[in-house]
């Protein structure tokens, strides 16, 4: 008998166990192994990206931990104020005022204090920014009579410390009104500041 015929014959007999191998084999061939190769470049692709987002996170960290660095210095040496700027204003210093009597008068009128009389002094000799004398900053000093309820003061008081622009409450000085002694009358010293830019 010829020896192909006889491993014909062999692979006739064993088909049944062959083929399934056969098949398994294809199979490992054609799906198994690409498959494999892409979990493979997935998990080297997860790798990388745990490492980037892990050097990104670095990154975010650092960078928000300067700013808030920065934001608590800004905070520290202004606390939070600045001072009125004028840039545009063409009149005299003293006219840069004019808005932030504005802003007073507004606060004062919101908090329900009565204003009585009001003062304007350009020159307070005290006021150490004044006193410096730095070319385009401008100081006026409002000495104020008021007349409101211990409420009413409070709220203009914080009201006027809550604003952006920088103020100082030199002085104040409380009194009982002698017919209702719910009723208070205020001498207040406030300063305001501006800058105008000096040709």
């Amino acid at each position: 008998m010829d020896k192909s015929k006889i491993i014909v014959n062999i692979l006739k007999e064993n088909a049944v166990y062959v083929l399934p191998i056969l098949v398994a084999l294809v199979l490992f061939v054609n799906f198994v192994f690409p498959q494999f190769g892409k979990g493979l470049k997935s998990y080297r692709n997860m790798n990388d990206s745990k490492t980037q987002y892990e050097q990104v996170k670095e990154q975010y960290d650092a960078l928000k931990a300067q700013q808030e660095l920065q934001n608590r210095q800004k905070k520290v040496v202004k606390d939070g104020k600045i001072v009125f700027d004028a840039p545009d204003m063409r009149f005299s210093p003293d006219a840069s005022f004019a808005p932030l009597f504005e802003l007073v008068l507004t606060i004062a009128q919101q908090s329900g204090i009565r204003i009585r009389s009001i003062d304007y002094n350009y020159a307070p000799q005290e006021d150490m920014i004044f006193a410096a004398k730095i070319n385009g900053y401008n100081v006026c000093e409002l000495n104020m009579v008021t007349v409101g309820s211990y409420t009413e003061l409070q709220n203009f008081f914080k009201s006027i410390m809550k604003e952006q622009y920088l103020t100082n409450l030199a002085e104040v000085e409380l009194t009982p009104w002698e017919k209702d002694k719910k009723v208070l009358i205020a001498k207040i010293k406030l300063r305001l500041y501006t800058r105008t830019i000096v040709d």
